[in-house]
């Protein structure tokens, strides 16, 4: 176990967390009670739900503070699902008088993403609509302050009614503040592409530039940067009194310097080019079970410098450890990867396949070898002939007669999920026409 898993465990005994929460719903814990085992700050940051202690994840709990020293632990909602859409995206183009940019320089900090985000406009766009508006946004509030006065309900798993909240004073922080003519925006910044993310990261900021009294319209974003993808997650709180009300409004993506745009007649040349492996035998290989590609690529740069375990990749993307076993098999799978020693490392096509940004060179690669298994070639090309719609029947239908491991309806279903993933992400990176 962690030491965030004995340190609770032992709270947890000390103070019968566990009955008490389910006795009267919620446990109130101090600072002070938390420092007798560890430093509170390492011991209460859990910002995606998979960084929760393990008594927290099997228990379905959460914790939030109520002030500067005191925290409620309950079974709250207090996390939201981060649905990564393959949306073609926009091209924009740095400034021709920035220079402090090259074609070699790695984005590899949240606040640099923000800045280019700014300077080429993506800002402005995701707030008014327009590339170089007239007046820009600019940047406002950033880092920490405190909430103040707060009061607000939040959805309880299982309940009916919510819990009342009132938080005095919590610390706040903000990546990034925008403020454009009719509009304020609070981002929450992340160079990968999580799971799910803690609610209270938009929510606090939020209701902190309501409390502003602007009568502007405020609008909470999850801003990601993974394969040269600039994605901006918009969301919104339908009643601003509920925390647990977040629902995402849209996702618009954007591209620096880079025209995605491989055509449909290039796509059929790669397909009717397929060699049509076999898909592997049960016991010999995986099946892919990760539906974010995006994601599968931006693993391929942290693989690039040495050989990562199952272990290393999900604290890197914060999901649990079967799914850093997923995604990385994944690459296996594509040929972009192998497994030695419980460590996966690239191979030579990998290598190569990660030398490149994200273009239509690339990509037409790494679709032929997503295309080079008969079970994407057959669901792709079907989807060709429905225009684009992805038929989940009939992929689950193709992989029980190609893939051997996979016996059941319900398996086929699920495993046709990913089949259709990825190619929705093949045709976001080719052209409309």
């Amino acid at each position: 176990m962690t030491k965030l898993d004995v340190g609770w465990e032992t709270l947890f005994k000390k103070h019968d967390i566990l009955n008490k929460v389910n006795a009267n719903g919620v446990f109130n814990i101090t600072a002070e009670q938390i420092k007798i085992v560890r430093e509170p700050r390492l011991m209460t940051k859990f910002d995606w739900s998979s960084s929760r202690p393990k008594l927290f994840k099997d228990n379905e709990l959460a914790i939030l503070p109520d002030s500067r020293g005191g925290y409620v632990i309950g079974k709250f909602n207090a996390y939201q699902k981060l649905k990564y859409d393959d949306v073609t995206p926009i091209r924009v183009s740095l400034p021709d008088w920035v220079q402090s940019f090259d074609d070699n320089y790695l984005v590899t900090s949240e606040s640099v993403a923000l800045n280019i985000a700014q300077m080429t406009g993506m800002v402005d766009m995701v707030m008014d609509g327009q590339l170089y508006p007239a007046i820009p946004a600019v940047s406002t509030i950033t880092g920490r302050l405190g909430s103040g006065l707060l009061k607000y309900n939040i959805d309880v798993k299982n309940q009916l009614n919510p819990y009342s909240f009132i938080v005095n004073n919590s610390q706040v922080e903000i990546d990034a503040g925008f403020e454009s003519i009719n509009k304020l925006s609070v981002i929450e910044a992340k160079n990968r592409i999580p799971d799910d993310f803690l609610i209270r990261q938009l929510y606090y900021p939020y209701r902190s530039y309501h409390n502003l009294g602007t009568n502007k319209v405020v609008m909470p974003i999850y801003f990601t940067h993974a394969d040269d993808i600039y994605a901006f997650h918009i969301f919104e709180f339908t009643d601003i009194n509920n925390y647990s009300s977040m629902k995402k409004v849209k996702q618009v993506n954007f591209i620096v310097d880079q025209n995605l745009d491989i055509s449909i007649d290039e796509l059929k040349y790669i397909s009717s080019n397929s060699k049509c492996f076999p898909e592997p035998e049960k016991g010999n290989g995986t099946y892919p079970q990760a539906n974010n590609f995006t994601r599968i690529l931006n693993l391929l740069q942290y693989l690039k410098n040495e050989p990562k375990d199952k272990v290393e990749l999900s604290n890197q993307y914060q999901f649990d450890e079967r799914q850093g076993d997923y995604y990385a098999n994944a690459l296996v799978y594509l040929n972009f990867a192998e497994k030695s020693n419980g460590k996966f490392k690239l191979t030579p096509l990998g290598k190569n396949i990660a030398s490149y940004p994200n273009n239509n060179t690339r990509n037409k690669l790494v679709i032929e070898q997503i295309l080079n298994h008969i079970t994407f070639k057959e669901a792709f090309d079907n989807t060709l002939r429905n225009g684009g719609f992805s038929d989940k029947g009939y992929i689950a239908s193709i992989l029980k007669k190609y893939v051997t491991s996979i016996n059941s309806d319900k398996t086929a279903l699920r495993r046709a999920s990913t089949v259709s993933a990825w190619i929705n992400w093949i045709l976001s990176v080719a052209s409309a026409e």
